[in-house]
């Protein structure tokens, strides 16, 4: 649902055709100190109608997703596995957050990362770090 790079890219072809490499899970679920926040991220209406994940889920949980979603860029595109912290920033109580964080990573929308430190949208990640390793124009230093 955040994978942008294959669609923007569908009809390039040589040169222009813009390359993205497949970034490892490990690179997935690591924040150097260096990385800084980016302005926005991309989400293809089209994708989020054809994931499986996301039509599993009910309404107003699709609607938290979303809200963590945005939480999450600004935090470098994963989030602390700290549920107090997840709860009062989403707006929730601990009760309802820790059944929303088991409903999203039974569906596999939120993954855990292997050290259990960090919540992770892996898509959204993965669309965070490139926008970093393509050095935009729109990052000033």
């Amino acid at each position: 649902m955040f994978r942008v790079g294959q669609i923007k890219n569908a009809n390039r072809r040589g040169s222009s055709a813009k390359k993205y490499r497949d970034i490892p899970v490990e690179e997935l679920q690591a924040r150097p100190p260096e990385e800084r926040s980016v302005p926005y991220f991309s989400i293809v209406p089209e994708q989020l109608d054809k994931d499986s994940r996301f039509n599993r889920l009910s309404q107003e949980d699709k609607g938290l997703f979303l809200l963590w979603c945005v939480i999450a860029w600004r935090r470098g595109g994963m989030v602390d596995n700290f549920p107090p912290g997840n709860a009062k920033t989403m707006g929730l109580t601990l009760e309802a957050w820790n059944s929303l964080q088991s409903r999203l990573t039974g569906v596999s929308l939120l993954v855990v990362s292997t050290d259990g430190l960090n919540l992770l949208q892996p898509e959204l990640r993965e669309q965070y770090l490139q926008f970093l390793e393509r050095g935009s124009s729109t990052l000033k230093d």
